[in-house]
């Protein structure tokens, strides 16, 4: 019985420090940092209450994991030379209720869309607020992207080299076909290059909950 105590009290003793360190380094493991673009350019505005909806849904159940942070687009400059540039409209925030008062509050603006811009964007400020921690950014686009100033091989690298992730949900239903094949190829590039995913719906009648189901976006 002695012996016994005498090797069972250490053997405890190490359990119980291996077991803090373990609780202590998960706490103090930083939470995903969440970024996502919510698409309220021109050629979104037939589908705009979709992406709304998604951007709400995403909120859900990615809030109470890490912070997130809603992106869309401004317009700038008139007539046919106007850019729709993105714009940060809530930082970092895991009040669920904050951010659906924000994305309640989105509307469609005019301009030539900068989507990759707009990614590069959203990838400095989360690298920015979180150079360690992980990094996703989530899409609701329909994927066209006309004046951007950076390059897509560029971009990737970037994404790559901070070890962000991009998911998104194409609407790409309502392009025309050559739009259509080459904004579907842009955010299959995008997602798989960088470990993500992309989904597309295939009707209106595909529920989101079921698209975000497909995407799988990584949580702790």
């Amino acid at each position: 019985m002695f012996a016994t105590s005498k090797f069972v009290k250490p053997f405890l003793v190490a359990l119980f420090a291996m077991t803090t360190c373990s609780l202590s380094f998960a706490q103090d493991k930083p939470k995903i940092s969440y970024g996502m673009l919510l698409d309220s350019t021109g050629s979104m505005r037939g589908q705009f209450s979709t992406v709304l909806e998604i951007g709400k849904a995403v909120v859900h159940q990615t809030y109470d994991h890490g912070p997130v942070s809603v992106f869309n687009f401004d317009s700038e400059g008139t007539g046919r030379g106007s850019r729709a540039v993105p714009a940060l409209r809530i930082e970092r925030s895991q009040d669920e209720e904050k951010l659906n008062r924000t994305i309640d509050g989105l509307y469609v603006q005019g301009g030539q869309t900068t989507l990759l811009d707009a990614i590069q964007f959203i990838a400095d400020r989360l690298h920015e607020w979180s150079p360690e921690g992980d990094k996703i950014i989530i899409l609701a686009t329909d994927g066209e992207d006309r004046v951007s100033k950076v390059k897509q091989k560029e971009l990737i690298q970037q994404l790559k080299d901070r070890k962000i992730k991009v998911f998104a949900v194409g609407l790409v239903r309502e392009l025309d076909s050559d739009k259509r094949s080459k904004a579907t190829d842009l955010l299959k590039t995008l997602t798989k290059e960088t470990g993500g995913r992309v989904v597309f719906p295939e009707s209106n009648r595909v529920g989101v909950q079921s698209l975000l189901s497909d995407l799988a976006i990584p949580i702790q």
